[in-house]
């Protein structure tokens, strides 16, 4: 039975100890550095429901007050996952002492938000911190299945450490908010012109961190509990932020399984998506378990560049990666999906005009959209972003073989929020 228990408490403000935002857009944006100068202490563990599946969730009550049938834990879930209930006292249709025994042994937590920053643009970043279990992960895999040892372990009873931080990110549009979640602390993958990739590699995040990044946004912007026809803020989720999506695929697929659950928060498998820089014996079953989007880190159209820039790309060089590729096209259950490529525009480096015939060449086939992303520089890195008439001659070059490509618009570079900028460790320091 995996039972996860999380941090204890959600946000509490400076200015505002012990009372939460009340859900609305307007509260989200307008919290300013919202350290947190308090954690509610527990005298013991509690668990937390946040990550747990509908079959779990009965688990752990019917373990609380055995008299209670699957249709009260499913009534549990839905307060949850559907309404955005952070108390067990407002669950209604609860009996009241259930409510209590509930709330002596569990508890609802999306994580802290340790810090705030709102760009110039309008982007949204936290910063937010998770207690957990320490144990030492190892991200490998093998014939298509991850061996990692950082599976959730859940049991009752065990003692938490200090937590962890990571970030994610909220870009407002005219027709879209997208939130950008990460799905570990640090990166292994050490690809030369991400600033995550500058930081050590701590552990994977659990299910239930990566679906509270969601929770946490989503609550502050009332996505909740939604009036019937009433659009999402949030309507696209991209596993774009830190870490390797992939090399965390157990949690990563628990995490979807609970944002897709038509009882619960049923986010549309179309506007998810997941990025890899090139996993290659799991993209196949993005298309067959995850059903969701998938966008490739590709940032070079050769093998001696692209070692240099990523270094995955020495255990699966892009011969197999394109393989890799087709097959998760033929795969997949939406013909009409298009894979994502993302192609960091790095001045005199890979953005010449032989690199971008090279492109529509390797990609020839396949239903696509080539992203060209102007690299977004941070302290300490050797790297320029082309300059405007280079990224602007090879998107015309791309255009003219037929490939359909835009160029990114940079948001939240003023406050690292952009492609490539995300580093919680060194933001930790700043902010503790």
């Amino acid at each position: 039975m995996l039972i996860r228990k999380s941090i204890a408490g959600i946000v509490l403000e400076r200015n505002i100890i012990g009372h939460r935002f009340k859900p609305n857009a307007i509260s989200f944006y307008n919290y300013s550095k919202s350290v947190a100068t308090e954690i509610p202490v527990y005298t013991e563990p509690k668990i937390n429901l946040v990550g747990l599946n509908p079959k779990q969730i009965y688990e752990v009550a019917s373990r609380i007050d055995p008299k209670i049938n699957k249709f009260v834990g499913n009534q549990i879930y839905q307060w949850i996952y559907k309404k955005g209930c952070l108390e067990f006292d407002n669950m209604a249709n609860l009996s009241l002492e259930l409510r209590k025994k509930l709330g002596n042994s569990c508890i609802i937590s999306y994580g802290n938000v340790r810090e705030s920053q709102l760009s110039v643009d309008g982007t949204r970043k936290l910063l937010l911190e998770y207690k957990s279990e320490k144990k030492k992960a190892c991200n490998t895999v093998d014939n298509g299945n991850v061996n990692d040892t950082s599976e959730e372990k859940h049991v009752l009873g065990y003692k938490e450490n200090p937590g962890d931080l990571v970030e994610t990110v909220y870009i407002p549009e005219v027709d879209r908010g997208t939130l950008c979640v990460s799905s570990q602390v640090g990166c292994a993958l050490n690809c030369k012109f991400c600033h995550t990739g500058t930081q050590k590699f701590m552990r994977n995040l659990t299910s239930s961190e990566i679906l509270g990044q969601y929770m946490q946004v989503a609550y502050y912007m009332a996505d909740f509990d939604r009036k019937e026809n009433e659009r999402r803020k949030i309507t696209n989720l991209v596993f774009m932020g830190q870490g390797e999506p992939l090399l965390n695929y157990r949690n990563l697929k628990a995490a979807i399984s609970l944002l897709t659950c038509k009882d619960g928060i049923a986010f549309p498998t179309n506007k998810i998506t997941v990025s890899t820089s090139g996993i290659v014996p799991l993209i196949e079953k993005v298309a067959t378990e995850l059903q969701v989007q998938l966008a490739i880190s590709l940032h070079a159209t050769e093998d001696g560049l692209r070692n240099k820039l990523m270094p995955i790309n020495k255990q699966y060089p892009i011969k197999e990666l394109i393989k890799s590729i087709r097959a998760f096209c033929s795969k997949s259950s939406d013909k009409n999906n298009r894979v994502t490529f993302e192609y960091v525009m790095l001045d005199g480096i890979n953005d010449f005009p032989g690199d971008a015939v090279r492109l529509s060449k390797l990609i020839k086939g396949i239903k696509s959209h080539v992203n060209l992303i102007p690299f977004n520089p941070w302290p300490g890195t050797e790297f320029k972003a082309s300059k405007k008439a280079k990224i602007n001659a090879f998107y015309e070059t791309l255009s003219n073989q037929d490939v359909s490509c835009s160029i990114r618009k940079p948001r939240g570079q003023d406050i690292f929020a952009a492609c490539g900028q995300l580093k919680s460790n060194s933001l930790s320091k700043q902010w503790a």
